[in-house]
Formats: C-alpha cells, sequence, structure tokens
C-alpha cells in the first residue's frame, strides 16, 4: 500500500540564502505515457518557503533488501520567477513518512542595460514654438 512523504521548497539567492517570496513552485511526475502529471503549485512566502505537500511514495518494507523496487518515488520540481533564472530539478526523492527540503538556490537575471552614463547630463532638446 502506498504511502506519503512530504516535500517543502525553500527558495533562496546569494551565498548568504536571502530568501526569494514570491516564486512558483510546481511540483509534478512525469507517467508512463511520457506526459507530465501537476500535483502542486504553489508560490513561496516572505520566507522564500512553500507549505508542507504530500506526495505518494512506496512502501517502505517494499524497499528493504537487494533487487527490489527503490524505497522512494522521483519526481520533477520547476521553480521560477521573473527576476531569477529557471531552476529545474529532475529525479527529486520523496521517502514515506519523511519531510524533504529542496533548497533552491535561485541566480538573478541580468540587469538591462540603460546604455548611458548618469554621470552625463541629459541635454534635452528645445521643442519647436
Amino acid at each position: 500500500m502506498p504511502q506519503t512523504g512530504t516535500l517543502i521548497v525553500r527558495a533562496f539567492t546569494s551565498q548568504a540564502q536571502l530568501p526569494v517570496s514570491g516564486a512558483t513552485v510546481i511540483i509534478s511526475s512525469r507517467e508512463e505515457d511520457g506526459r507530465r502529471k501537476v500535483f502542486s503549485i504553489q508560490t513561496t512566502d516572505e520566507s522564500g518557503g512553500t507549505k508542507p505537500f504530500e506526495l505518494e511514495a512506496p512502501d517502505e518494507a517494499l524497499g528493504q533488501g537487494p533487487g527490489q523496487a527503490a524505497p522512494f518515488s522521483n519526481y520533477s520540481l520547476v521553480v521560477e520567477h521573473p527576476e531569477y533564472f529557471l531552476a529545474t530539478f529532475e529525479q527529486l526523492q520523496v521517502f514515506p513518512g519523511i519531510e524533504t527540503v529542496q533548497n533552491v538556490p535561485l541566480v538573478p537575471l541580468p540587469q538591462p542595460s540603460t546604455g548611458g552614463n548618469f554621470t552625463d547630463p541629459v541635454v534635452v532638446t528645445p521643442q519647436p514654438l
């Protein structure tokens, strides 16, 4: 009989692990026919975390010996935010009865160049009268 494990995602940026709020987190798995099954779409809170989400995992007794099925289920994770590069994870392991915390380091997108030097004055052309 399948059991469940819990997944929490924590999105952050920089070595100081500053939390990223407002990131969209999508948890899915690949079905046998190749299509994706989406289990959860959440948004990170002010601490960069999601609410715990229960996911199906195999019965832990089935994976106790050599040659038996893996004692975990595989899931995919996508984390996106308009100010950061997309982060994707495949084969994220969820074990029965275990709370898994997946840390997601987000890399900021480069800031667009304004093309000008802010130290130079802006010259306003005269308006035709």
